[in-house]
């Protein structure tokens, strides 16, 4: 009977290790290839401004939630966003984009972004470079004081001419 009883609790044991080690067991890596594309590569944004950037990832992963991010940008001066931040892999490629705006107080600078893209524990990533100039070219209000004090110089200094009136004088005989 004590023998019948180890047999069925081991049996037991095992019927419940079983599925556990089955499925404790790793999971078969995935060897999907993550592509990601950044169209344009390069922008350059005018304080104020912003820039449209399409993103295209390929992979032959298929309905897998891939999620996009972003490592590089300054900590102030930006706003990032991903339209959508996350979306659901289809056959072909998976467009999203990303709108990049330089707030006011974003100074004028030249830095290198990866923008990332992540499904499950695989991720890939692409550079965008990123320029930023001034709003407006800084000779641009110089020479607008410049023309204020030479219009001003001028009617200070100019006198307009007098006519000269027919008519009046010695009259000759």
């Amino acid at each position: 009977m004590i023998s019948h009883v180890r047999f069925s609790s081991v049996y037991i044991v095992l019927l419940l290790l079983v599925p556990t080690v089955l499925g404790s067991r790793p999971m078969a890596t995935s060897n999907s290839q993550l592509n990601l594309s950044v169209n344009p590569s390069t922008v350059v944004i005018k304080v104020g401004d912003n820039a449209t950037v399409g993103l295209t990832l390929t992979t032959d992963e298929v309905l897998r939630q891939v999620c996009f991010g972003e490592e590089g940008f300054p900590s102030s001066g930006f706003i990032v966003i991903f339209l959508p931040q996350c979306a659901v892999t289809q056959e072909g490629p998976t467009n999203t984009e990303l709108v990049v705006e330089a707030t006011p107080a974003a100074a004028p600078q030249n830095f290198t972004a990866q923008i990332e893209a992540t499904i499950g524990n695989q991720s890939t990533s692409a550079p965008l470079t990123v320029t930023v100039v001034p709003a407006i070219s800084p000779w641009i209000p110089w020479l607008g004081i410049f023309l204020f004090f030479l219009v001003i110089g001028a009617a200070l200094f100019v006198r307009p001419r007098k006519p000269k009136v027919k008519g009046k004088g010695k009259k000759s005989d």
